[in-house]
């Protein structure tokens, strides 16, 4: 019977600020602080490292984006990544030119270069760099999504294969990736007003499960 390990992933929005403890920092957030005492107005700051503070165990990867945070956080659960965007209208061809790879550029294209497969693969990327360990920019057109011969789907990063999930929180998209033998679920924590995920797409994935994610598009 394969063992299942639960992946806690805290998510909050800027409501959240209002509970945000400067008291309670941690010496390398002091630190930072410190040197860049404007963070301490930043909405982004605040909330996550309000979340920081309710996820009370080691920070595996924290990400931010207009107001909003995620945060994977626990012990013994090996390399992850997680990255937060907002949707907004881009110049999604002309991005995907130096951060796709010709793959991922034909796959975009097919669907109209629509904004929520664009940060949806975007986000994965951005964890997949977080979690491995590699430069950012230079590497993004080199992790990503891969293709198998039977249409099937997976994510790459390192020379390795990952696991993952994507998902959507209302104006944002998520993903969360990890480097391990064991399965994990996902443990969502959404404080304040925040909205619960949903269209959740997990990695590796089965050809039908990649076409639900690849027909996503933002309305």
């Amino acid at each position: 019977m394969t063992n299942t390990t639960f992946l806690p992933l805290w998510l909050a929005g800027s409501d959240s600020a209002a509970h945000y403890q400067p008291q309670a920092l941690d010496e390398g957030d002091r630190q930072r602080l410190n040197k860049h005492p404007a963070l301490a107005q930043r909405a982004d700051w605040q909330v996550s490292r309000f979340l920081k503070q309710q996820a009370a165990a080691p920070v595996l990867s924290l990400s931010h984006s207009r107001g909003a945070a995620l945060l994977a956080a626990g012990s013994g659960l090996g390399a992850v990544g997680v990255d937060i965007e907002y949707l907004k209208p881009r110049d999604f061809a002309a991005l995907a030119q130096w951060c796709c790879s010709p793959q991922e550029r034909q796959w975009l294209a097919q669907g109209g270069w629509q904004a929520e497969p664009y940060y949806r693969l975007w986000c994965l990327k951005e964890a997949l760099i977080k979690a491995a360990g590699l430069a950012f920019p230079a590497d993004l057109p080199q992790v990503g999504l891969r293709w198998r011969a039977d249409g099937s789907v997976y994510l790459y990063a390192a020379e390795q294969e990952w696991q993952g999930v994507s998902a959507r929180c209302g104006d944002w998209v998520l993903a969360a990736v990890w480097q391990s033998a064991t399965p994990f679920t996902p443990q969502w924590h959404c404080a304040g007003e925040f909205p619960q995920p949903d269209g959740l797409v997990f990695f590796p994935a089965t050809a039908e499960g990649f076409n639900r994610f690849s027909d996503r598009h933002s309305g």
